[in-house]
């Protein structure tokens, strides 16, 4: 599958045999969302090298091209066994719970004996995770995180305490960018004959899904991504830590790694970025902040939210904790917002299919919550417009972090703004703009102010709230409703 591009120089010994690979790209999974056309080529792309890497190491390789021939990956997976008359399958572990489930009740259903592998793609095994679950009343990421690195003994000392004296240096990490610095262009991509071939293949399947495929900009190779992975260690990592929040105007990437889309397809593992990084950190100086902050991200953040979804995205699924029922505008597919901040953001989205990580959260998510988007609404964009987009990523923080949608299940509380932090973290000087988000943002705090005022963290927002005098929250109520009308539309 185009989730499991895993290295066969690391294949577990069941498969270190040459074997017959099935790969397909399926008509069906590349429609399940309207997907952004660079998500498509990257994976379509990155399956046809894989196809030849494969070759070269001496698999045999049955691969079915995109095509009209009526079948769900499943039947031709089945076609293909009966015909070939293989007694014994090995799969991966899928992330995906949706195709995980279709894939072995066809399995079960057809009698074909199967065996399922441990996926390289996370550290943390799915039992593992339960077991963490077991040994507390609510999930949370930093006694998660905090039993990481004793476990991986990355980053503790011989005492199994955290080197630098503490677990966490995030306060340390919420510098906006200085006009003056710019950092590092990623690498250029040189585009082969799997990505030109795909993208006139997406142009003519997919002409209506977003983004130009012309602007297709991802490496899909393993090596390239190896050299996307040590450009970052050695040119970004360093500075990676002060300016991770930023949101800056003049630089798209800043000097965030931009590997989930590798991470994701298996062209690198978690076990491949922790390993490079720590040797990086022997051989030069990187500032501990940036460091932990970045291993935070591999072995905490992205193994918690990969078990959140194993364990409650059937609740995340269905969750409507503030009963958010608005759709979104056309503006959300096209541009044209008359705040500068989401106009940049979604610009970067059109073009690139990826943005940051505080961009999605506090940005985008952020608004959608204060506009009373639907958490589905919400959820099925996110997944339309990324790259590195999956229900295994996108259920929980899109649910649980951005729409505090499923009332906590391990968030512990909406992470919501105003217009002063977009100011703080960009530079950007105020404007008409300002009203419309800052009412969004009170009109929120005052809707639910029976929730707020029971939380003691967050009972000073709503105290703060009724300190505003009622000429401005009349001011910034009316530009609310304004801005609330050109981004969503009533359902």
């Amino acid at each position: 599958m185009g989730n499991q591009l895993f290295d066969p120089k690391q294949w577990p010994a069941a498969l270190k045999e040459k074997k017959t690979v099935f790969m397909r790209e399926d008509r069906e999974l590349c429609t399940y969302y309207k997907f952004h056309k660079h998500k498509i080529i990257f994976f379509l792309a990155a399956m046809r090298a894989f196809r030849d890497e494969l070759t070269q190491h001496g698999h045999t390789v049955q691969y079915e091209e995109l095509s009209n021939d009526g079948l769900t990956y499943e039947e031709s997976l089945i076609k293909f066994i009966k015909k070939s008359k293989f007694k014994k399958i090995f799969i991966y572990e899928t992330e995906d719970k949706f195709f995980e489930k279709r894939l072995e009740q066809i399995l079960l259903k057809t009698k074909i004996e199967f065996e399922v592998i441990a996926s390289p793609m996370f550290l943390t095994s799915r039992d593992q995770f339960k077991t963490y679950l077991g040994q507390y009343k609510k999930p949370f990421m930093k006694n998660f995180y905090e039993k990481q690195r004793k476990q991986l003994k990355i980053l503790i000392d011989d005492e199994a305490k955290p080197i630098g004296g503490q677990w966490s240096f995030d306060d340390e990490n919420r510098l906006p960018l200085p006009a003056k610095i710019v950092p590092p262009p990623l690498p250029k991509v040189i585009l082969n004959k799997h990505i030109t071939d795909v993208k006139k293949i997406c142009e003519k399947n997919f002409a209506d899904h977003p983004g130009k495929a012309d602007e297709f900009w991802l490496p899909v190779q393993r090596e390239d991504a190896m050299k996307w992975l040590n450009h970052f260690l050695k040119e970004k990592l360093a500075s990676f830590g002060p300016y991770e929040d930023a949101l800056a105007s003049h630089s798209d990437f800043v000097y965030h790694s931009v590997l989930t889309p590798f991470l994701n397809t298996g062209l690198l593992t978690p076990s491949d970025v922790v390993k490079a990084t720590l040797k990086t950190a022997q051989k030069q100086a990187i500032p501990l902040s940036s460091l932990e902050g970045f291993i935070r991200q591999i072995i905490g953040w992205r193994e918690f939210i990969h078990g959140i979804y194993q364990n409650f995205s059937e609740k995340q699924d269905v969750g409507n904790f503030w009963q958010h029922k608005r759709k979104l505008s056309k503006i959300w597919y096209e541009g044209g917002s008359t705040v500068p901040q989401l106009e940049r953001t979604l610009e970067k989205v059109f073009k690139y299919s990826y943005c940051h990580h505080i961009e999605r959260l506090m940005v985008l998510g952020n608004l959608m919550l204060l506009l009373e988007v639907e958490p589905q609404a919400a959820h099925s964009w996110f997944m339309e417009m990324f790259v590195d987009s999956s229900d295994w990523v996108m259920g929980p923080n899109v649910y649980g972090m951005a729409l505090f949608s499923d009332g906590g299940i391990f968030a512990t509380k909406p992470y919501i703004c105003g217009s002063n932090y977009w100011r703080k973290m960009s530079k950007e000087p105020a404007g008409e703009w300002c009203d419309g988000v800052d009412g969004l943002y009170w009109r929120f705090i005052d809707k639910h102010r029976v929730f707020f005022s029971k939380n003691p963290r967050l009972s000073m927002m709503v105290r703060s709230f009724d300190k505003i005098s009622a000429e401005r929250k009349d001011k910034i109520f009316k530009a609310a409703n304004i801005l609330q009308q050109q981004l969503t539309v009533a359902k």
